[in-house]
């Protein structure tokens, strides 16, 4: 999965304090924090571990994650199992629907 190009919480680090300014009287604190962990999710924040090849001796910092479900870089991996889950599960026939007109529906029924 690659990286896109702007993200959710690119544009709020940008322009969040001026629609916070201008909305936070409707904002609850539910949607408050939701706002605020998406801000924090995976930067120094929150904190992070290194990772280091074994091999080369490459390293590379990971950050953690807020796990907030209302985010989309936590929720993006969770989306995408339970997609491919579901698809595990369709059977591999054709289906056709086909309506039938409310008129017949009265000779069916006695």
């Amino acid at each position: 999965m690659t990286r896109p190009t702007l993200e959710v919480a690119d544009i709020l680090r940008v322009q969040g304090d001026r629609f916070l300014d201008r909305y936070r009287s409707s904002f609850g604190f539910q949607q408050l924090k939701a706002f605020r962990a998406i801000l924090r999710c995976r930067t120094a924040a929150l904190g992070g571990h290194r990772d280091a090849c074994p091999s080369c001796g490459h390293q590379a910092i990971s950050y953690t994650s807020c796990r907030n479900r209302h985010c989309p870089k936590c929720r993006t991996q969770a989306r995408q199992r339970w997609l491919a889950a579901r698809e595990r599960e369709l059977l591999t026939t054709l289906w056709f629907g086909e309506r039938c007109p409310k008129e017949s529906w009265r000779s069916w029924t006695v």
